[in-house]
C-alpha cells in the first residue's frame, strides 16, 4: 500500500509539473511575441471586413446597429418577462444582453478557433513561427465586437438606472474581461488543436451553437423554466458565465457567488489544460495537415 501511495503520488507530480511547465511557456511566448500577436490580430480584424470591400468602420457599426435591433425587438415587438432587482431601474433588455453579448462572442470563438490551425497550414509548417498565437489571434474579432456591444449597454443602463450602477460597472466589466478572456484563449487552444487530429469535432460544435442559445439563461431566467428540467440549465459549465454577466450588468453585484467560484475554476483549469494539449501537440500538426 505504501507503495501504490508513493507511486500515485509521483505520477500526480509529473502530471502536474508537465501542465505548469506548459502553460509557463505558452505565456512566455506570448509575452516575448507579444508585437506579433497584436499585429496579427489588427490584420485578423482587419481583414474581415478588407474581403468584402468595408472599412475596419464597420466593426464598430455593425454591433452597435445589432444592439439597436435587439432594444427594438425586447422593447416593443416581443417584450421580455424579466423582473428588474428591488430598487434597481434596469430592465429586461439588459438582462438579455448580459447574456447575449458574451454568447455571441462565445459562438465566434467556437467557430473561428476551430479554423484557426488547419486554415493555415503553410504556416504550420514552418516550424519557427510560433504556432500558439494562431489561436489567440483569432479571439480579436470576437472580443472587439463584444467590447463594442458593451459600450451600449453600459450607455442604456446608465440611462435607465440614472448612472446608479456605473460604480459597479467601473469594477466588474473589468473583471469579467479578464475572466472571459482567460475562458476564450483556453477553448481557442483546445479546440485549435483538437480539430487537427479530429477534423469531426467541427460538426459537434456546431451542433452546440445551434442549440446553445436555448439550453442556457440567456433568453429566460432559470426561475422560468419547469423544475423538472431545471437541471439541464446548470450541466453547460458556460451556464455559470452567463450568470456572472448578468450579476454584474443587470444585478448591479455579485448575487450568485458560487457561479464566480464554478467560472473562474473553469476558466483556470481549461486555459492550463488548452495550453498543455497545445504544447504538446503542435510539433505533430505538419503530419495530419
Amino acid at each position: 500500500m505504501p507503495n501504490a501511495i508513493a507511486s500515485g503520488l509521483e505520477s500526480g507530480s509529473r502530471f502536474s509539473t508537465a501542465y505548469t511547465q506548459s502553460t509557463l511557456e505558452l505565456l512566455h511566448s506570448v509575452w516575448r511575441q507579444r508585437r506579433l500577436l497584436v499585429g496579427l490580430a489588427k490584420r485578423d480584424l482587419s481583414d474581415d471586413y478588407a474581403a468584402q470591400g468595408l472599412s475596419t468602420a464597420w466593426a464598430l457599426v455593425q454591433p452597435l446597429f445589432l444592439m439597436v435591433v435587439y432594444l427594438f425587438v425586447f422593447t416593443w415587438v416581443f417584450p421580455a418577462r424579466v423582473q428588474a432587482p428591488p430598487g434597481s431601474h434596469s430592465d429586461a433588455v439588459v438582462y438579455l444582453l448580459s447574456g447575449i453579448i458574451p454568447w455571441i462572442a462565445l459562438s465566434q470563438v467556437m467557430g473561428r478557433s476551430l479554423n484557426s490551425v488547419v486554415g493555415n497550414r503553410s504556416i504550420v509548417k514552418q516550424m519557427a513561427f510560433p504556432l500558439e498565437l494562431l489561436p489567440l489571434k483569432s479571439l480579436a474579432t470576437p472580443l472587439f465586437l463584444g467590447a463594442a456591444s458593451l459600450v451600449f449597454v453600459v450607455a442604456y443602463s446608465g440611462l435607465q438606472t440614472g448612472a446608479e450602477i456605473i460604480p459597479v460597472y467601473a469594477w466588474g466589466i473589468p473583471l469579467l474581461i479578464l475572466i472571459t478572456g482567460i475562458l476564450f484563449a483556453g477553448l481557442a487552444l483546445l479546440l485549435g488543436s483538437i480539430q487537427v487530429f479530429a477534423p469531426q469535432t467541427r460538426e459537434f460544435v456546431l451542433m452546440f451553437l445551434n442549440v446553445g442559445i436555448f439550453i442556457h439563461p440567456i433568453l429566460f431566467a432559470p426561475g422560468a423554466v419547469p423544475i423538472a428540467v431545471r437541471p439541464v440549465l446548470y450541466l453547460s459549465p458556460f451556464s455559470y458565465l452567463f450568470f456572472c454577466w448578468q450579476d454584474i450588468l443587470f444585478f448591479g453585484g455579485v448575487e450568485r457567488a458560487w457561479a464566480w467560484c464554478i467560472t473562474i475554476a473553469f476558466a483556470s483549469v481549461l486555459f492550463v489544460v488548452g495550453a498543455r494539449i497545445f504544447i504538446a501537440s503542435k510539433p505533430h500538426f505538419g503530419d495530419f495537415l
